[in-house]
């Protein structure tokens, strides 16, 4: 009996000796408040995509409604100007001088009129008195029609040569801002050369191009969410206000035009800009799309908790490019911690310190 017992104490001691000792848990490692993203609550929204450039949806180019020399040009780019605004003025020796001669036209004919009147009132009496015949009357009134016909050519004549004078003014045509000045003083410029553009900044248009696949979810009046070069994090509302009834042949995409309320005039023309048009929008609970790991069957996300990296399967919704980030279904709560970037690749059950 003592035998068996001491037997079996070695075969226990043997079989203790060939277990493994304890895996030991993976170090502690500290990870920079960059790479840990908070589970966060927002608007989610989703939609084709569209892209194109912004420009002013009102503009105007200022002509010059006479020729000559400039003679003084008191506008310049990026000044904003109000209808009727002196911009510059053109010195038209011509057209002074047409004045100056309509005038003294208007003068004459004033006094033919006059003198005609006067004689048919004189004709008028005499004939009345048997002094003269009485078709001396009906040559005084064809004197008086006559004089009285050239008296309104001459008039107009001044009306016409007047406004071209007055067209030596160049004026703003809309309230607005100068986006291009293209004449200086002492240019000599011809009648109908471009002389000023002015924009209205507070209106923007964005003519885009979608696929035919996306046309089944746009209408006009439907809403845009429009990101700008340069303005980084921003985004610009907008609505779709047409459609192009074609496809154009060389691209296969469909035209569709977005008025965007540029509210401080902080846009300018000739950005390029993308947009969202929001065909599902709704509040839900996002992460960084860098704290996703898709290589697997099902996506992940690596969870701090209590201190520990975990593994966490999920469901996404929603992707936004644009701004970087994924909608999370199902696998999280608002307010947890997620690593994002290379940190999501920690072992899981490693300690997390920072």
């Amino acid at each position: 009996m003592k035998r068996s017992t001491a037997l079996l104490l070695v075969i226990v001691s043997v079989a203790c000796k060939r277990q493994p000792p304890p895996k030991p848990a993976p170090p502690a490692v500290n990870v920079e408040a960059a790479s840990i993203a908070v589970v966060r609550s927002t608007r989610v929204s989703s939609g084709p995509r569209l892209s194109g450039t912004l420009q002013p949806q009102q503009s105007a180019t200022i002509i010059a409604e006479v020729g000559g020399t400039v003679s003084g040009v008191s506008a310049a780019e990026g000044q904003n100007v109000a209808r009727g605004t002196l911009l510059a003025t053109i010195s038209d020796e011509t057209a002074a001088a047409a004045a100056r001669n309509a005038r003294t036209a208007v003068q004459s004919g004033e006094t033919a009129v006059m003198v005609a009147r006067r004689e048919l009132e004189r004709s008028s009496t005499l004939a009345a008195a048997g002094a003269v015949p009485r078709r001396d009357i009906d040559v005084a009134r064809s004197q008086v029609a006559t004089a009285e016909a050239q008296l309104a050519q001459a008039r107009t004549q001044l009306n016409q040569a007047q406004e071209r004078v007055g067209n030596q003014r160049v004026v703003a045509s809309m309230n607005g801002t100068i986006s291009q000045k293209q004449v200086s003083s002492g240019d000599v410029v011809t009648q109908g050369a471009p002389l000023f553009t002015i924009v209205d900044l507070g209106t923007l248009q964005l003519e885009a191009s979608v696929t035919t696949d996306a046309l089944s979810a746009l209408q006009p009046g439907a809403a845009v969410d429009v990101e700008v070069r340069g303005y980084t994090g921003q985004r610009f509302g907008g609505t779709i206000t047409r459609i192009s009834p074609t496809v154009d042949p060389a691209t296969g995409q469909v035209r569709v035009f977005i008025v965007i309320n540029n509210e401080g005039r902080r846009l300018v023309g000739g950005l390029f800009a993308e947009g969202t048009v929001t065909t599902v929008a709704r509040m839900g609970l996002v992460v960084p799309i860098a704290a996703l790991d898709e290589t697997g069957a099902q996506p992940a996300v690596t969870r701090v908790r209590n201190g520990v990296a975990e593994r966490v399967a999920v469901q996404t919704g929603v992707r936004n490019e644009a701004e970087g980030f994924v909608e999370i279904v199902s696998g999280l709560n608002e307010g947890d911690r997620v690593l994002t970037g290379p940190a999501r690749t920690i072992t899981p059950g490693t300690k997390i310190s920072g």
